[in-house]
């Protein structure tokens, strides 16, 4: 498996980057929906902060995953799709690539600006004041941009998916380690 990407597939960086993004977001979906409900407890903040710890590290990574795909050309589009699934295809990813940013930046300033210290990964984050109106403000902002998020990895997961069992090309194992693209069968 190649580092970086080919005209064909996604390099071994490429989908590493990608895919503990999504786990990632998915413990943090998991953790989020868990500790809501949980008692006002010392258990809760600790939950909280480490939401808070899982969330700066997505942002970090996504950091690296924009400038890795824009040192590293992607596949292209399987030939002979529409135009319209060019453009689709575009804008899902960029949407995606706006909220994985977005979450991250929402979550940590509705945290800096409420009554509860945030702690990363056991570091004290400088406390700029408390501020209800930026608190409801990004807290308003972190809870809608986590319906765009399924709702956009929805969409993504069923254009693979489309690509993969309707239209039979190579869109969804691209992404996959190990996977072998069609032409690379004996």
């Amino acid at each position: 498996m190649q580092l970086r990407n080919t005209a064909h597939r996604y390099g071994a960086v490429a989908q590493a980057l990608h895919w503990v993004i999504v786990v990632g977001f998915v413990a943090q979906f998991a953790l989020a929906w868990y500790m809501e409900e949980l008692p006002n407890t010392p258990f809760k903040i600790e939950l909280y902060n480490l939401h808070k710890s899982i969330g700066v590290t997505i942002l970090v990574l996504a950091v690296l995953r924009l400038g890795w795909r824009l040192a590293n050309p992607v596949p292209g589009m399987p030939a002979g799709l529409p135009r319209w699934e060019h453009w689709a295809a575009h804008a899902s990813h960029a949407g995606l690539y706006a909220v994985i940013f977005a979450q991250p930046i929402t979550g940590l300033v509705f945290s800096l600006y409420s009554s509860f210290p945030s702690l990363i990964w056991g570091w004290r984050l400088p406390d700029p004041g408390t501020s209800k109106t930026i608190e409801d403000t990004f807290a308003a902002a972190h809870f809608y941009v986590s319906w765009l998020i399924l709702a956009l990895v929805a969409l993504h997961v069923l254009a693979a998916l489309r690509h993969h069992l309707v239209l039979g090309n190579d869109v969804l194992r691209r992404m996959l380690p190990g996977a072998p693209l069609r032409g690379d069968r004996p």
